[in-house]
């Protein structure tokens, strides 16, 4: 519509400044990094959150189609089509068999893991084992199976749509946050996940992690540079975990000779129940329902509530309803119509029967929180605070027992229970993208469990002369090592050797559900050929490092291989009989192969034992040249491999393909929506009192027989019709319906159209008077652009009369001869010449220094001359201003 134009100096100078920021805006964006979008997922047993970061745009969490701040983590696929969220889990009591639930559960594991046997205990998918690596595969049906790792792409390709609808560009980068007990395995597949989904993952996140960090954000103020620390205890739906964090500032040196000031976060231990969780008291409470329905109607039914798969489905999804209701009330009513053989089930349920039936889980409570304080050989003394996270805790027994355990005074919630984890972990996406200029917050993160290499020693003669070698065991990184840690290790050897990675000193509670320990087995190859080559030229026995890496997403991998050869030359002495004792700051001690572990220290020098460590004399002068030569490394996975390339370019593919197939889908129901929705307001559409004043009869009723046709056609044949042939009738519909459409627009903004007009005329001539006629200052316009601008008036208003007079003589219903557009486009004339005008600035006078007589002229002269820094100053007038401007 028309903005009325108020024709003054103060708008000229607003319309400038709007246009100005506008273009401001629209330069940034050109100038801005494409894709500079991040976003993180929360991934949960029961729900996933979508936090997004883009430039202009807040932190936030991403609203789902149903409007959403959080998902269902489940999925359903029929046939063809896929089926997310809230949707799914109604469709899961259909079709129990091809809805995937709860899969956090069970991803990096071993088909005939234990985890997985209680998974199909609770859920009716069939499992199978993959041929190649072990893992599972969900049995889709007949003829298709999925493993773990697509199902899991499938959400977070649809998590990234979701994201991509808000931020209308594409993303790629994701942080993703993991329990803090996950391990290689676990870690690896959610990468692998990641990676099919067509996300690069900036970096897994432990979930406390990720909370500590949305905590320090929201609490910056708050922190001194005496350590505070806060338990963050999380009992989501599949597990309960703690993490022991502390906080504290620090004043560090900023750019020139300013300091700024740094929090530091240091996870320092954590505890966790992988079974502890809200999923489990939906298990028992389902259970209980079960019972009591074949407890009503008992010799009357087929077969057993347990055998029916679909009713057993919607008993969970009933019995979670129940104990939400009961955290917050003391009874309620379960109820499901026909829930199994066309039987009606209800059923009252007090919180205490509910919290008869947990009675042991309430005990493991203190579990975490305990083993949080034991691995920091710390007190709940020395803890300010136990916040609490996660829906487990909202159970009223459970939040009883946590107060009874740290105290109710040192019980917080001072965070989002359900959000802070995907805002912490979006927050770190954004810092480490380097597209976003963050709070700075240094943080420091743990692993969870040690990891130890394994190797042989070279062969040596032993003192009944065989030749024997050792096996010695090394703990590379410690429990609660840093993430983001590299270290290297240094060997003396002469020929290629193997070493394996794996988890160590795993106490038996950990290893009954741990799984494989075993991570990889490296080959270090050439070092044979190195020494072969260079015999004859006088080196020493080479040293060979290798370094290895804990990522930041607890990822242990090994990166290179170098070896170091160091050459001899003799200068005016004879060399030295003994070797030379080559130390390194980043070699690892050899330990014999014992139930005793040592761990290396970071930054100790050590010696390799069996090495002759006899220093030279210092009398001996040898000169030395060192050489770095890389050698071949292969490392081959095992315990659970990563999937192949193979694998994963297949996965991609048939996902592509489901996306497609999606696309075209979602395309023809929203071709198909469109038509119907035309249908349907056209009968609105054509009583409309200025439709039928701007239409005749005959176009009216060629419209709604058009519109009749496509009613029967959409109902009946065209059910199953292609997008092509919905969008070709939409077309032909429209095309009816434009000219009457543009008619009557035209006659509804006609009349504002003109007022605006004759206004701005008016008001520029008001405008040009008032300059004519000012006597308070010299007047900088000339008349000849005053004239020029009052010629551009009086040509619009000529032809505005004109066009007045001959739209008065023809009839509604005939295409407008004055039309909005043209009286816009004279609009802009008028503003155009008035710019001209109203921004014309005055000439800069300068002002003469007043006259003086001779002798102040001199002493002015001489004082000068005699003053190199003095200066004549110039001074302007501003000259006065129009009132009106």
């Amino acid at each position: 519509m028309f903005r009325t134009l108020t024709f003054t100096l103060t708008m000229i100078k607003t319309l400038f400044f709007i246009l100005g920021t506008g273009f401001l805006l629209t330069t940034l964006s050109i100038l801005s990094i494409s894709e500079a979008a991040v976003i993180a997922v929360d991934y949960g047993t029961n729900w996933f959150k979508v936090g997004l970061v883009k430039p202009g745009i807040p932190l936030d969490i991403v609203l789902n189609s149903d409007s959403k701040r959080k998902t269902p983590s489940v999925i359903t696929i029929r046939g063809e089509e896929r089926i997310y969220g809230t949707d799914a889990v109604n469709l899961g009591a259909r079709f129990p068999f091809n809805t995937y639930f709860s899969l956090k559960q069970i991803i990096g594991r071993l088909a005939d893991d234990k985890y997985v046997q209680a998974y199909q205990s609770i859920f009716p998918n069939k499992i199978i084992p993959d041929p190649l690596r072990g893992t599972i595969l969900f049995q889709h049906n007949e003829t298709t199976t999925f493993s773990i790792e697509e199902l899991l792409a499938m959400q977070l390709s649809y998590a990234r749509e979701l994201a991509e609808a808000t931020a209308h560009e594409s993303i790629k980068d994701v942080v993703i946050t993991v329990p803090p007990y996950y391990n290689q395995f676990e870690r690896q597949a959610i990468l692998d996940a990641a990676n099919i989904a067509g996300l690069h993952v900036l970096s897994l996140i432990n979930d406390e992690t990720a909370v500590g960090l949305n905590y320090a954000i929201t609490h910056f103020s708050s922190f001194t540079e005496e350590p505070q620390y806060h338990i963050f205890y999380d009992m989501g739906a599949g597990s309960t975990k703690a993490s022991l964090i502390s906080f504290k500032t620090v004043e560090m040196k900023d750019v020139g000779r300013f300091n700024k000031t740094v929090i530091n976060m240091d996870v320092i231990s954590i505890g966790y129940d992988k079974t502890l969780g809200g999923q489990e008291i939906d298990i028992r409470l389902r259970s209980y329902l079960a019972e009591q329905f074949d407890k009503t109607y008992e010799g009357k039914l087929k077969k057993s509530i347990f055998k029916s798969p679909r009713a057993m489905t919607r008993l969970l999804k009933e019995a979670n309803r129940v104990k939400q209701i009961l955290s917050a009330n003391t009874e309620t009513v379960a109820s499901l119509e026909s829930l199994h053989e066309e039987r009606d089930f209800r059923l009252t349920i007090t919180r205490s029967e509910l919290e008869a039936m947990i009675v042991d889980l309430v005990k493991r409570v203190n579990g975490p929180i305990q083993d949080v304080l034991n691995n920091a050989k710390m007190t709940l003394a020395n803890v300010n605070s136990c916040v609490l996270v996660g829906g487990g805790v909202r159970v009223p027994v459970i939040q009883s027992k946590i107060k009874e355990i740290v105290g109710e005074d040192k019980i917080a919630q001072n965070v989002n229970g359900d959000e802070a984890a995907v805002l912490g972990a979006a927050f770190r996406g954004a810092g480490l993208s380097r597209q976003f200029k963050v709070k700075e917050i240094k943080i420091k993160d743990i692993a969870s469990y040690p990891i130890k290499v394994d190797y042989e020693s070279e062969l040596k003669e032993s003192e009944d002369g065989s030749m024997k070698n050792k096996i010695f065991r090394t703990i590379l990184f410690d429990e609660y090592t840093s993430v983001g840690t590299r270290k290297i290790m240094s060997f003396k050897r002469t020929s290629d050797f193997n070493f394996s990675i794996n988890y160590g000193n795993l106490n038996e509670n950990i290893l009954d559900d741990f799984g494989p320990t075993d991570i990889a087995t490296a080959k270090v190859t050439g070092l044979s050929d190195i020494v072969k080559e260079h015999n004859d030229n006088g080196i020493e026995q080479p040293k060979v490092k290798v370094t290895l890496q804990l990522s930041d997403s607890g990822i242990v991998s090994v990166i290179d291989a170098i070896a170091t050869i160091e050459h001899q030359t003799i200068s005016d002495k004879i060399k030295t009989f003994f070797g030379v004792n080559n130390k390194s700051d980043e070699a690892l001690k050899e330990v014999p192969f014992s139930d005793e572990e040592s761990t290396p220290s970071d930054n100790a020098s050590q010696s390799i034992p069996g090495e002759n460590n006899t220093q030279t004399n210092d009398t001996e002068q040898i000169q030395k040249k060192t050489e770095s030569i890389p050698l071949n490394l292969e490392v081959e996975y095992v315990g659970i491999k990563p999937m192949g390339i193979n694998e994963k370019d297949a996965a991609i593919r048939r996902l592509r393909a489901m996306d497609e197939t999606d696309h075209r889908r979602r395309a023809r129901e929203e071709a198909r929506n469109n038509l119907e929705s035309f249908v349907y307001n056209m009968q609105d559409f054509l009583s409309d009192q200025i439709v039928i004043k701007v239409s005749t009869d005959k176009q009216r009723k060629e419209l709604e027989t058009k519109s009749s046709e496509t009613s029967e056609w959409l109902y009946g044949e065209g059910e199953d019709a292609s997008i092509e042939s919905l969008r070709t009738r939409l077309h032909d519909l429209r095309s009816l319906e434009k000219p009457i459409v543009y008619r009557r627009d035209e006659h509804t903004r006609r009349p504002e159209a003109v007022d605006t007009i004759q206004s701005a005329i008016n008001n520029t001539r008001e405008f040009v008077e008032k300059i004519k006629a000012n006597t308070t200052g010299e007047r900088y316009h000339t008349d000849e652009e005053l004239d020029k601008l009052l010629n551009v008036c009086n040509k619009a208003e000529k032809w505005l009369d004109e066009k007045i007079i001959e739209q008065d003589k023809i009839e509604p219903h005939v295409d407008p001869v004055l039309t909005t557009a043209d009286i816009e486009r004279m609009l802009r004339e008028i503003e155009r010449e008035f710019i001209i005008v109203a921004t014309k600035k005055p000439p800069k006078k300068k002002v003469t220094p007043p006259v003086t007589n001779d002798s102040e002229n001199t002493n002015n002269v001489n004082n000068t001359d005699s003053d190199p820094k003095s200066t004549t100053t110039h001074v302007e007038e501003t000259p006065a201003k129009h009132d009106e401007l």
